[in-house]
Formats: C-alpha cells, sequence, structure tokens
C-alpha cells in the first residue's frame, strides 16, 4: 500500500498497480461504440480492428478478477434528460441524431463479453458526459475503497479515455493507461493522445506487463475488503486529532464579523458571545501550531463581481424588529443596487474583511477565500487537504449555524473526519438558540463536539511530526 510516501519520490511499476489500492476502470465498451452496427461504428472504417483489442481487454478483465482488483464497468447514457444544449450540439453535427446509447437501446449495452459481474469488488457507473468525474459516484467508489491508482482502458482513446486520465489526475489519482486495451476510429489522434497521456498524466504501457505485476503481487490485502475498511475507522478522540492527519481550519474570524467597528458592531445588534469567543480561537490556533497540526484560514468575501443569487449579505433579520442576519435575496442581487438598509459585508480589500487581530497566518499556512457559506464551494480547500494527507478538520469560527455547520456538513460528505471546538464557535446574540441546535445537530449526524481544553489535551499529549509536506500559498 501507498503509505506516508514522500511527495516527489518516483514510484516503481509494482508498487503504482499494487492490486491493494489499484482500480481498473473500464470506459464505454458498449455497442454503439464498439459494435459494427453501433451508432458511431457504421461510419467508423477502423471497427473491424476493435476484436483485437476487446479480446486483450476482455483478458484483463479476468486477470483483474484473479487478483482481486476493484473493477469499474463504465458507461454513457445520453438520454435527453441527460444531454446538454452543447453537447446536443455537437451531436447533430456528427449526425447522432435521437442516437446514441439512449437507454433501452442495444446501442447503451455493454457489448457482448463485457457485462459486469455481481461482485462486491466490480461496480457499474453511468455517465452522461465524457468523463465519469462528472455527475456520477465514481470518486466515491474510488476513495470508500482504498483506490490510490486507476488503470484505465475502453473506448475512445482521445475522448473518454483521455478524459478520464485527466480527471483522475487532477483528483490526485495515479494514472496508468493500457495503451493496448484502448482504440478510436484514427490511429493519429490515438498516437497523439497517448502522447499527451504519458507526457502529462501517467506511463502508458501494456496489458501484459500490468498483468505480470498483479499475477506476481503477493500483498493479499485489498482496500475494498471490509477488514481493511474497519482498520482505518478512527474511533478515539486521540486518533482522529493525531497532528500528522489533522487541520485546524478558521472560518471568518474576520472584523466585519468580530469586531465592534465591524458591520455587525456598526449595526448595533448585541454579539457578546462572538466576542468573547474569539480570544479561545486565538488559544485553539496556538496549541494547533504547537502540535504541528496543518491550519487553514478561512475569510470570506464577497462584492459585485461574485455577487449573484447566493451571495450572503446583510439584510433585515425577521427575528428581530432592527437586528440584521447574514442572508440572501435574489431580487436584490440581480435586479439592480442593494437596498440603502443593506449593507454588503467583507468587501475586496476593506479592513472588515481582514482577520481579527491576533489572527495573523503564519508563511506555511494558508489563507482561502470563499464567496459563499461553505469554504468547499468554489475554493481549493478540498484539494488542499487531500494533497497534504488530511484526515480530520477541526473547525472554529462563525457563525455556528450558518458558515461552520455548511463547512462541516460539505466536510463529512467528502469523508473528512470532523471535529467541531464546542467553545470556539459562536453566534450573534439572537440567535443563540440557533448555536446550541446546531451543535446538536452537528453532534448527531456530522462529527465530534469537543471543548477547546479537549482538544488542546489531545494535541499536547500527541508527539507525532506531520508527515507530508505542508502547501503553502
Amino acid at each position: 500500500m501507498l503509505k506516508d510516501t514522500p511527495k516527489g519520490r518516483t514510484l516503481s511499476f509494482a508498487e503504482r498497480i499494487d492490486p491493494a489500492h489499484t482500480a481498473l476502470v473500464v470506459v464505454d465498451v458498449q455497442n454503439d461504440f464498439s459494435h459494427p452496427e453501433g451508432v458511431t461504428g457504421i461510419d467508423n472504417t477502423r471497427i473491424h480492428e476493435y476484436p483485437e483489442m476487446l479480446a486483450r481487454l476482455r483478458k484483463l478483465i479476468e486477470e483483474a478478477r484473479a487478483a482481486g482488483v476493484f473493477i469499474i464497468h463504465v458507461r454513457s447514457l445520453y438520454d435527453d434528460i441527460h444531454l446538454s444544449r452543447s453537447a446536443a450540439e455537437k451531436w447533430v453535427s456528427r449526425g447522432w441524431v435521437d442516437s446514441l446509447c439512449r437507454g433501452g437501446t442495444f446501442g447503451a449495452e455493454f457489448a457482448d463479453g463485457f457485462r459486469p459481474r455481481d461482485a462486491e469488488n466490480e461496480a457499474i457507473v453511468t455517465k452522461h458526459r465524457f468523463s465519469s468525474f462528472w455527475g456520477s459516484p465514481i470518486d466515491l467508489l474510488l476513495r470508500s475503497n482504498g483506490i490510490k491508482t486507476v488503470v484505465l482502458a475502453g473506448i475512445s482513446t482521445e475522448i473518454c479515455v483521455e478524459s478520464h486520465a485527466r480527471d483522475a489526475f487532477f483528483r490526485d489519482y495515479h494514472v496508468v493507461e493500457v495503451g493496448d486495451c484502448v482504440e478510436c476510429g484514427s490511429p493519429e489522434r490515438d498516437r497523439a493522445s497517448k502522447v499527451v497521456i504519458e507526457r502529462a498524466f501517467g506511463p502508458v504501457v501494456s496489458a501484459s506487463m500490468v498483468s505480470d505485476v498483479w499475477k506476481t503481487s503477493k500483498n493479499k490485502t485489498r482496500g475494498w475488503h471490509q477488514e481493511e475498511k474497519k482498520k482505518k475507522l478512527l474511533s478515539t478522540l486521540g486518533e482522529r486529532l493525531a497532528p500528522p492527519h489533522t487541520a485546524l481550519i478558521l472560518i471568518d474570524v474576520q472584523n466585519d464579523f468580530c469586531h465592534e467597528n465591524g458591520a455587525v458592531g456598526r449595526r448595533g445588534e448585541p454579539f457578546e458571545m462572538i466576542k468573547e469567543t474569539v480570544p479561545r480561537i486565538i488559544d485553539l490556533l496556538g496549541a494547533a501550531r504547537k502540535a504541528g497540526c496543518m491550519v487553514i484560514h478561512i475569510a470570506a468575501q464577497y462584492g459585485p463581481q461574485i455577487r449573484n443569487v447566493g451571495s450572503p449579505y446583510l439584510r433585515r433579520n425577521p427575528r428581530s424588529r432592527d437586528g440584521l442576519a447574514w442572508t440572501a435575496s435574489s431580487t436584490e442581487l440581480i435586479h439592480g443596487e442593494l437596498a440603502p438598509d443593506l449593507v454588503e459585508v467583507c468587501t475586496p480589500g476593506s479592513w472588515g474583511g481582514r482577520f481579527v487581530e491576533g489572527i495573523d497566518p503564519r508563511e506555511n499556512e494558508l489563507v482561502i477565500t470563499k464567496h459563499r457559506f461553505s469554504a468547499f464551494v468554489d475554493t481549493s480547500l478540498e484539494q488542499m487537504l487531500r494533497s497534504n494527507d488530511i484526515k480530520t478538520v477541526v473547525l472554529a469560527g462563525v457563525t455556528t449555524n450558518c458558515c461552520v455547520e455548511s463547512t462541516a456538513r460539505d466536510a463529512v460528505m467528502r469523508d473528512f473526519n470532523v471535529v467541531i471546538a464546542e467553545d470556539c464557535v459562536a453566534v450573534k446574540d439572537i440567535n443563540r438558540d440557533l448555536h446550541f441546535a446546531s451543535l446538536e445537530t452537528m453532534s448527531m449526524y456530522i462529527g465530534l463536539v469537543e471543548p477547546l481544553a479537549r482538544i488542546a489535551e489531545s494535541w499536547s499529549a500527541n508527539d507525532l511530526p506531520r508527515a507530508s509536506l505542508v502547501a503553502t500559498g
């Protein structure tokens, strides 16, 4: 298994495609792409050459099964409800009107000899774009089964197979293409695609090279085995908070939300809970730094350039006659300027958008700017966490029921362990009931809710150094 591998080390081929952490991804071996009577086969002058490749691919699949490799069978489906306007335009230009991979048709079926088995290590993924990394659960299947490397085969080399190689690489998987188990309608495009893959994404190898490794591998563990999954569960607080795989994420600890001269303070709405919490957040930050945890500062930023239906700003609070709340109104955002009594917060370059005193990011700490409630939406947060082998996120900041909870929900849905620092999150005083309700919800469904003292104690008892590189920027 790839474990604690330093960044930049070149893997041996046997390490790269170890059956323990490798998935064979078979792309679009369907009648419309591989059969002479399929939609694309009718005008494909090379379709008569496909059987030789398909025979090699069938053999490779059988060898993957024998080795216990996780296998994903990808199929396309382009019914009207899934077809975008841009794709439909391209389909029409190719003459594929109401025809390509339609549900229930011969063309959409897997080719003869390629029907998936009903097995724990085989899955079917249905896609509606060239790459199944868009709009399908393929990434969920891969990370849920301990996959680090994808071995790609199928049709067509330069379109759907290459699209998978690009997207898998961008999601931090090692990529291998089986060069003699892919095919397309042009030898020139096939060669050109393989040059691109080899140069930028991963090696292009023969089926025999792959099968030789799988046949001789002495590693009997597999990421999809249930006992292996159980071993990876972090059951105790100490295991979850181990500094080598833990990141502290501070959310929106900015002047407009936390300082008496910020937007909230200027409106005269009490926020004593927030002011009392900021010193504890600073203490939590100090404890994380001392333990060697990764630290990420999240800064909210709103303004005209990214203003839209989902853009938060300060507007009237239905809970209070004169108070305000952080919500969005599509009417004001889309039709003209903000109403006179509405205040936009954390605008680019403003004092209100700066972190409060005591929250000063260090050179090796990330600052990520978000434009919506969740720190995962339209940001590099998930990418940074996965690039640094983070398994657990500790969340602190404001406000509990809005940006903190939104981020916590997205974190657990992305399979990170979540710990909420109970006394390091807060809301405006009028929303105290929502604060406690949010903590209860998060403790029931999302993660552990623990006080600063227990988190700091766990870190101080764990003197393991960080194993991975810490990204900066």
